[in-house]
């Protein structure tokens, strides 16, 4: 069973680019959060695709944006147009 991460998305995605940025080690958390991103929300997900543009080291899985492009395929499914009366 796996642990859940503490570090925010959005605390590993700037963490990643400032160890990508300054060359330093990615410490495992970091390493452990972006592999959780299956889990993430809608914004996380585009911010992690968006930081991928600069930093494509950021989707180390194979196949990996293409799953979050599923991923957020999926959000948009959810969404009820609204009628207007």
């Amino acid at each position: 069973m796996a642990l859940k991460s503490r570090m925010t998305p959005e605390a590993a995605i700037e963490a990643f680019i400032r160890c990508a940025q300054n060359s330093e080690e990615l410490p495992q958390e970091v390493a452990d959060s972006i592999g959780n991103y299956r889990n993430w929300g809608e914004n996380q997900l585009k911010g992690l695709l968006n930081a991928s543009a600069y930093y494509p080291e950021l989707l180390y899985e194979e196949n990996m944006e293409k799953t979050i492009l599923e991923l957020l395929e999926g959000f948009k499914k959810r969404i009820v147009p609204m009628r207007i009366f």
